[in-house]
């Protein structure tokens, strides 16, 4: 398995004031409990691109458009208790659905 989320990596995000989509989304993904993996495959990204994007890196214009379409449903499943995932298959099974695929 995956390391996932890294102490140093939350640090960041959650206290230096990080307002960026990247930053964003990194806090979501840690609230629904998703796995980092899965989501860069849902995103069609490698996992490198997901780490980069958390730390600030720039996100290209293309990714934005799939990363909001892809936050916004988040937020959406949180608010009706579809989110957080209690395990890992739940979070394969849940950024296969977002998609498109049945898990």
């Amino acid at each position: 398995m995956g390391r996932g989320y890294s102490e140093a990596l939350l640090i960041k995000v959650y206290t230096e004031g990080n307002d960026s989509l990247g930053a964003g989304l990194c806090k979501l993904c840690v609230k629904a409990n998703l796995k980092v993996i899965h989501v860069a495959k849902s995103l069609h990204v490698t996992r490198m691109t997901l780490y980069s994007w958390f730390h600030g890196k720039p996100i290209r214009a293309s990714n934005k458009v799939r990363i909001e379409a892809f936050m916004e449903t988040m937020k959406t499943d949180t608010k009706n208790d579809v989110l957080p995932v209690r395990s890992t298959p739940d979070s394969l099974a849940y950024c296969l659905k977002i998609r498109g695929n049945k898990p």
